[in-house]
Order: structure tokens, then C-alpha cells, then sequence
């Protein structure tokens, strides 16, 4: 794992100095402490900080072909590149590394961008064709590694981070127009714009070709739901096994140490069971908070219990560490900073601190159990389309009867009867969705026009309009919340403390299986993950397979209203806070809730607070006031 930079100039020298692509590293300089390498040509600087993880020794980057025609910097790991490095090694290429990096280089040379066909694995990397003077740029299929881009005017950027192109004076750092209200529907910036206006993010399954003055984005990996018919003998709980397994195999850290994230759930609890077959002595790490103050059920905030059960029952040696309240608070800005963007996603917490407790225990690599429930159907929202399938069953007429009848009398239901009468882009805005479209100009002074956030969604979703309503929504979770939430905020914190994160649910061939895969396999009677939970019978232990679904749980909400009431109060509400002008007076009816609605009401607090968190350390603060006061102008 490493952070890249690359600067190709759209002339045939380059203009830019030596010191500037310096500068970028030095910016990203925690995603690779063991070593530095640059290359520079006539039109092109590229360099990459190095987190040693394969061909320890002799993997240095940047990497050349046979002739150094071609050269290659990369962010990421290829888990079929022994098989990939025999098949090019017969057809004449020399290696001159162990690297799995160096495959990528010989295998472009053979077939240029029809190279991604045959790579497995998480990447973001760059070519460059010095006989050809071009830059060819590719990210992974799923968007585990990230990858942004600038344009500079002479020049094209890209860089594993944004902080490394906002620090370029030629980069538009205002911020992008539209950027704050979907921050505060979905909890993050989706698609290819980020939070700066000139500053784009390369989508997953795409790459660029830059020729002279020219950037051309393209698509190579289209997600698209499936659902084969049953064959007589097929076994698809076989096949998820045998897929699982392998990717498990394929992506063992063999030459450095390695950890699994355990919270005691069923997925981080597959992967310990998976790996038993392979690792002798596994390392698994917890994290668990103090009991807050308003005494919140346990559930909430810790499953240390669970995890060492779970670590005892496989034997892993086990690191925990209880985090207070305050401790977290002190951290909260340093997590914020390191996220690069804003993402209110409370995971980050605990995350950070299982990164920082790997990287004291000389683990470089750490394992997630990210991904299976966005392909199987995991979290409760998905199982609401089986009501709404039932209730579409019923007279639309009735149905809006019905719903204006439990608005009346403040009855439950009504929320899903107005869902049942729109489209899912209607009202879909992710698992981690935030304030709701009528809520956004409740609280924002320049809230987006109607329909904006639906016109988002379906943008993303695009036009398969024979998925199934639960395939739309895993479909815009695929492509938006895990690239652009999950697995930014896994890149970012965990390579904050020099540690890279493998996600090995998201491999290739589990993916297209999920996209396979029809609804009924997903969601069981009761709950979703079906087919994992039984893909899991034989390996992970009953008491783990009929818990109740749990994660790294935060008790966000109890400290947003205990503890960090005051904080939160004061960062907010300052007549000095950066989100002054941008917020209506109505955010602080927030803090007035009671009962149930105080468990969401934290989220959204802390969505505004770590708004207000990432914008007073953000170096631009100029641009940012500018912006923020013209829209409550």
C-alpha cells in the first residue's frame, strides 16, 4: 500500500517544479513511511510514498518494464499476481521485482486497458507510455482504493488523497455547490465530485487516458443484477463457501503481520473461522467503550463479551481496548482531519483506534469484515421491501387514505405507506441516509431544489429498471455508500497510522455472485444474510450465528447528549462557528429531544458537528467563509 501522486503536463515538458510533486508526498507521507520514489520525465512527474507489504526488500516504486518504455506507481494489492506473473513469464516478459505491482506493467503492455479484464484485487495506479506520451489511470472495480484528479490548466493531478491536490494554489478549493446538501442527505459526497469544486473523484470501475490537453474517463465495470435461474445442480451455498474461502487464501499478508477487527458478529467472526485454515497463530482486535453516563443499554456501545468468546473459541491471541467518552472526544478532531473529506459516519471512531492499537502492535495489515451486508442484504432497511411489496398489493387510493390517517392521529405507519406510493429513488438515501429532502430546508438556509437528492440516486442507480426494489437499493449501496462512506473512511483512518485494510467480502467473484443472486437467497423470513448464515453453519459456532446483527457499536447519540453536550453545544451554536451562515436557527431544536427521537437526533448532531469540526481545520478557510456567506445571502 502506498499514497500516489502524478503530474502530466499537457504539453510535451513539464512546467511544473520538482519541489511541488515533493510537496504532495510529504502531504501523504503517513500512507507510506517506509519508502519514497519519483520519477520524472519530460512531461510527467510521478512519485509514491511506500507502505512495505509485498516484496518487502525490493518492491520499490517506481516500477519499469523491459525497456522502460512504460513506468508504474500503484496504491493497492493484486491477489491473483503469481498466476498473472507465470502466464507472462511464458510469454517472454523478464521481472525484475518479486512485486505484485510489476504484473499490472507487463500485462498493459500486452493488452492496454483490456489489462483490467484479468486483475484481481484492490488498486489504484498510473502508467506512463514515455514512446507514446500517455497517462493511463485505472481505479479497482468496488472502490477500495481511492484515486482524485485535478485539472491545473497546464497540467492534469492525481493523488491518493485530496489533501495532496488541495494544497496546489491552482486547484479551485471552493466549496463544490452542491456538495453541503448532499453531505447532509447521505452523510458523505457522492459520485465523482468531492468536497472542492476543482477536485473530482475517479469512480470505482473506470479509467482515464491523458493524451496532450485531453482527459477521457472510462467505464470498464458495469454492476449489473441478474439473478440466474435455480439449476438442478447448482448449490449456491457451496459455491459462496468455496468463493469465500478463496479470497480469504488469496489475500493473506504472509510476508508482515496481520489482525482481524472482531466485534463478535458473524461476519468478522467468518473471517476468523476462514483464516483458522490457514494462519497458526491469529491476532484479532476489540473495541469496546466505557458505559456513558445515561447508562445506555450495553448492546450500544460494547460486545467485548461476544469477542472473546469468539477469540477463545479459535485460540487468537486478543488485543481490547476500552475507550472513554473524553478519550474519544480528544480524537475526534484528529479522526475528522485524517477522513480528508466530510463523512459523519460514527465507525470511524472505533476504527481509528483499532488502526492506532495495530500499528503499536506491529500489525500492517488488518482485516474487515466490510462488505456482506450491502451484497446480501444485512441491515433491516433492506426487509422493508417486502411491506412495500405487499402494501403496493392495495389500491393507491387507500393507501394515501391510509397514510393521511396516521399523520392525523400520529400514527406508526405512515412513513411507510408514503414510501410504498413513490419510486425507491424517491426516498432512498442510503443505509447511513441523514436529514430527509422535506427536512433539509428545515435546517439549511440554502437548501437544494426539489428533488435534487432523488435525481442524485437515480443517477447512480441509472437506468435497470428491471431490479427488483431491494436490488435498486443494494444496487446504489455497491456503487455509492460502500466506495464513497465505507471505504473512504477505511482507506483514510487506517492509513492514518501506516496500516492497510483488507476487505476480503468485497473480492471480485463474491460480488458478481451477490449481483447472482435473487432476492429470496438474501432476505430469510426474518432477516437478511440468508445464504451467509448459511454458508457459515459449518465453520462459525451457533452462538454467533443466532446473535442479533452488531457492529463496532458507538453510543454516539449518549455522548452527544451526555458528555459532549457542552462540546458539541459550543462548536455548533458559536457565534464564531464556520457553519454560522450555512444553518438554520431551527438545529437547535435538536438538542431538545427526548425519548426515541434522541437516538437519531444524535446522529444528525454529529453530522453537524463534524461539518463544523472539518471545516475549521480546513487550510482554505478563506475560500470556505466566502462560500458559506453567500449562501445565506
Amino acid at each position: 500500500m502506498c499514497g500516489i501522486a502524478i503530474l502530466a503536463s499537457k504539453s510535451n515538458y513539464s512546467t511544473a517544479t520538482d519541489a511541488l510533486l515533493t510537496q504532495m508526498l510529504d502531504t501523504m507521507q503517513h500512507r507510506g513511511p517506509d519508502d519514497r520514489g519519483i520519477l520524472i520525465q519530460q512531461g510527467i512527474q510521478m512519485g509514491m510514498v511506500r507502505l512495505s507489504i509485498v516484496d518487502v526488500s525490493s518492491g520499490a516504486q517506481p516500477i519499469y518494464n523491459e525497456d522502460k518504455s512504460l513506468a508504474i506507481v500503484c496504491n493497492g494489492e493484486i491477489y491473483n499476481a503469481d498466476a498473472l506473473r507465470n502466464d507472462l513469464l511464458a510469454n517472454g516478459h523478464v521481472f525484475a521485482t518479486q512485486s505484485d505491482i510489476e504484473v499490472i506493467l507487463h500485462l498493459y503492455e500486452d493488452r492496454s486497458e483490456q489489462c483490467l479484464s484479468f486483475i484481481e484485487g484492490i488498486f489504484a495506479f498510473a502508467i506512463w507510455d514515455k514512446q507514446i506520451n500517455k497517462l493511463f489511470v485505472a481505479r479497482d472495480r468496488v472502490g477500495v482504493k481511492p484515486l482524485y484528479y485535478s485539472d491545473l490548466g497546464t497540467h492534469f493531478a492525481f493523488a491518493s488523497e485530496v489533501r495532496a491536490l488541495s494544497c496546489i494554489s491552482e486547484v479551485n478549493t471552493e466549496i463544490h455547490s452542491t456538495a453541503v446538501s448532499d453531505y447532509h442527505a447521505f452523510r458523505y459526497i457522492p459520485g465523482e465530485k468531492t468536497i472542492f469544486s476543482g477536485i473530482h473523484r475517479l469512480l470505482p470501475g473506470h479509467f482515464a487516458e491523458v493524451t496532450r490537453e485531453t482527459l477521457r474517463i472510462h467505464r470498464y465495470w458495469h454492476p449489473t443484477y441478474r439473478p440466474v435461474r435455480p439449476e438442478i445442480n447448482r448449490n449456491p451455498i457451496h459455491e459462496l463457501q468455496q468463493l469465500m474461502d478463496a479470497s480469504i487464501k488469496k489475500q493473506l499478508s504472509t510476508e508482515v503481520a496481520s489482525a482481524v477487527l472482531l466485534s463478535g458478529g458473524l461476519d468478522s467472526t467468518g473471517l476468523l473461522a476462514l483464516r483458522s485454515r490457514y494462519v497458526q497463530a491469529d491476532q484479532a482486535i476489540t473495541i469496546v467503550f466505557e458505559p456513558p453516563a445515561d447508562h445506555t443499554p450495553q448492546i450500544e456501545y460494547s460486545e467485548l463479551h461476544h469477542a472473546k468468546q469468539v477469540a477463545n473459541h479459535y485460540g487468537v491471541k486478543h488485543f481490547v481496548q476500552i475507550v472513554g467518552a473524553n478519550e474519544a472526544l480528544e480524537a475526534l478532531p484528529q479522526i475528522i482531519a485524517a477522513l480528508d473529506e466530510p463523512i459523519a459516519d460514527p465507525t470511524s471512531i472505533p476504527l481509528w483506534f483499532a488502526s492506532r492499537l495495530a500499528h503499536a502492535k506491529n500489525a500492517k495489515v488488518i482485516y474487515s469484515g466490510e462488505g456482506l451486508d450491502e451484497l446480501f442484504a444485512g441491515y433491516e432497511i433492506y426487509g422493508h421491501t417486502r411491506w412495500l411489496s405487499k402494501l403496493a398489493q392495495l389500491p393507491r387510493s387507500w393507501r394515501i387514505f391510509l397514510r393521511d390517517l396516521m399523520v392525523r392521529h400520529r400514527l406508526r405507519g405512515a412513513g411507510l405507506l408514503q414510501r410504498s406510493l413513490s419510486p425507491i429513488e424517491d426516498w432512498y438515501q442510503g443505509v447511513g441516509g441523514l436529514f430527509t429532502p422535506a427536512e433539509l430546508p428545515m435546517i439549511l438556509k440554502a437548501p437544494p431544489d426539489h428533488g435534487a437528492i432523488a435525481r442524485c440516486v437515480r443517477s447512480i442507480i441509472g437506468s435497470q429498471h428491471n431490479a427488483s426494489p431491494m436490488q435498486r437499493m443494494l444496487l446504489f449501496d455497491l456503487l455509492s455508500w460502500l466506495p464513497d462512506n465505507t471505504l473512504a473512511k477505511s482507506d483514510k483512518i487506517s492509513m492514518a497510522h501506516s496500516v492497510e485494510l483488507r476487505v476480503p467480502y468485497l473480492d471480485e467473484g463474491i460480488v458478481e455472485f451477490a449481483l447472482t443472486s435473487p432476492d429470496h437467497m438474501k432476505w430469510g423470513p426474518r432477516r437478511g444474510k440468508q445464504i451467509v448464515r448459511q454458508a457459515f453453519a459449518d465453520c462459525v459456532p451457533s452462538f454467533v450465528i443466532n446473535r442479533q446483527k452488531a457492529g463496532f457499536n458507538v453510543p454516539i447519540s449518549s455522548w452527544i447528549f451526555g458528555e459532549w453536550k457542552s462540546f458539541t453545544q459550543d462548536m455548533i451554536l458559536s457565534p464564531k462557528a464556520c457553519t454560522r451562515s450555512l444553518y438554520r436557527e431551527d438545529i437547535q431544536s435538536l438538542f431538545h429531544a427526548t425519548g426515541k427521537n434522541r437516538e437519531r437526533a444524535g446522529r444528525l448532531l454529529f453530522a453537524l458537528l463534524s461539518m463544523e469540526l472539518w471545516l475549521r481545520q480546513n487550510p482554505h478557510s478563506n475560500e470556505t467563509l466566502q462560500f458559506l456567506t453567500s449562501l445565506s445571502g
